[in-house]
């Protein structure tokens, strides 16, 4: 697959494309090294990652400034924070830019950065300490959704009845923000972070803010980095590190 091709996918085909299956396990790596090649053109600019914290614990906000093809460093960069002005910031010469952030209050928050024109959006998840939070890596949580708009609605469903007890965030494994945003919102789940899974230090990071994981559903690999941070581990796929389930309404059913 060649990053023309991948410029005519829409969220919805590219996650098709993103099947477990062995015949498609060439496809898919053929698919992600080309999806760097995209990524780095159709996000020339400013790009702010999504970021969770508990209400009084420091978070770190990060934006990366780029160029066509790879990170464009020294760019002075206006950080805002729900429309008000937090800081301009300059990015280091590997693009990257940072500045700590104590929210007071709980709830979702706007990250938006501007740079010489440029723009981005982030979203910044403020959990109070008691709350609890379900992950949910995309790929592979809603992979069977994407072929039957039974089991989409289904997973749409508990998804949606589960965010009325739980807070949600989703892991992006393979495809990232960009991909995974659009068609999370198309489906009409409910809006949340998209945090990019980087295995067990994602959920340490989590933990060292004070977020509370009560579940994670991914993929056998994602579950099993999992095993030592959360007791309750979903997964579709065969596994001895958590328990595999059939459909959503059966994970439904053991968070309820």
């Amino acid at each position: 697959m060649t990053p023309e091709t991948l410029f005519s996918l829409t969220p919805d085909t590219f996650f098709r494309k993103m099947t477990t299956s062995s015949k498609y396990l060439t496809l898919t790596a053929l698919s992600l090294a080309a999806l760097f090649i995209v990524t780095s053109v159709c996000t020339a600019g400013v790009a702010v990652p999504d970021r969770v914290t508990t209400v009084e614990t420091p978070v770190r906000i990060t934006v990366l400034t780029t160029g066509r093809f790879f990170a464009a460093g020294g760019r002075l960069v206006d950080i805002y924070l729900d429309d008000k002005h937090l800081k301009r910031i300059l990015t280091g010469g590997d693009g990257y830019g940072y500045l700590k952030y104590t929210p007071q209050s709980t709830g979702y928050k706007q990250i938006k950065a501007r740079s010489n024109g440029d723009s981005a959006e982030g979203l910044l998840l403020v959990m109070a300490k008691k709350d609890r939070a379900i992950a949910i890596e995309v790929e592979d949580g809603f992979k069977t959704a994407l072929f039957s708009d039974e089991i989409k609605q289904s997973s749409l469903k508990v998804v949606k009845t589960l965010s009325k007890t739980y807070k949600i965030i989703y892991l992006s494994r393979l495809a990232g923000k960009s991909i995974t945003g659009p068609w999370l919102e198309k489906q009409g789940f409910p809006r949340s972070v998209i945090l990019k899974w980087q295995g067990s230090d994602t959920l340490k990071g989590l933990k060292e803010r004070g977020v509370q994981i009560a579940a994670i559903i991914g993929s056998a690999a994602v579950i099993s980095a999992a095993a030592d941070s959360v007791d309750k581990r979903y997964t579709f796929d065969k596994t001895k590190e958590g328990t595999t389930v059939k459909n959503w309404d059966e994970i439904a059913g053991l968070l309820q």
